[in-house]
């Protein structure tokens, strides 16, 4: 199940231990009880996953990585080494999260008091790719197909389909989600590499035209 369709179902959370038999765990790693680990993912050496997380189908999952408690991670997403991911974030589908990145879990913390109660979820939503060595502060969202460069300290939300960098962050241009950049002309603009037309309703949003993406599915498709 896509995370949007499980968030938009209204299911009721019931956490039962259920790990894949195509998931490969490597021996070297914990991973706690409760916890859900789906098809064909797999988890490489030295990887701490604490209870009552989920983990999708087809995800890698490197090695010395923790996943706290309460976190969800989609379908098709990569965690790469090192990567630290606490209390709140959830990863919706085909993620990229870049080697030694950092999820913090709460905005104010003190080292005297427990705040569990304080933990402001983090949303990556699909598709984002963020690089290595990237900081990333709790309670923003980081949009859809959206570039975040390497070693980015993300204080604030990121806009759908917009590549960022550096510390303070800086917007540098909008991408398509194939990666190509986007040049628009006024409020539109075509992707060289795939066709699809964006539309830039203002200055700090951009969003993928009606049918757009459904032609570019249909073309790869076709070519498979």
């Amino acid at each position: 199940m896509m995370m949007q369709d499980f968030f938009e179902s209204g299911q009721d959370m019931v956490f039962e231990d259920h790990r894949d038999d195509s998931a490969y765990i490597h021996e070297s790693s914990y991973v706690d009880s409760p916890c859900r680990i789906g098809k064909n993912t797999a988890v490489l050496h030295f990887t701490h996953i604490m209870p009552h997380s989920i983990i999708g189908d087809n995800c890698h999952i490197g090695h010395h990585v923790t996943i706290a408690s309460g976190v969800m991670i989609g379908n098709n997403v990569k965690v790469m080494n090192n990567a630290l991911l606490n209390s709140g974030v959830i990863l919706e589908d085909s993620v990229y999260c870049g080697a030694s990145t950092v999820f913090n879990p709460i905005s104010h913390l003190r080292g005297k008091r427990k705040s569990i109660s304080r933990i402001s979820p983090t949303l990556v939503r699909e598709g984002a790719n963020i690089g290595p060595n990237s900081s990333v502060a709790a309670g923003v969202v980081i949009g859809r197909y959206s570039f975040v460069e390497a070693c980015t300290v993300i204080d604030r939300n990121i806009p759908d389909y917009a590549l960022v960098t550096g510390n303070p962050l800086k917007f540098r241009s909008w991408r398509c989600a194939c990666g190509e950049i986007l040049r628009f002309e006024e409020k539109t603009a075509r992707c060289r590499h795939c066709g699809d037309i964006y539309i830039r309703p203002s200055r700090y949003r951009v969003v993928l035209s009606e049918g757009s993406g459904k032609k570019t599915d249909d073309k790869q498709e076709h070519q498979g």
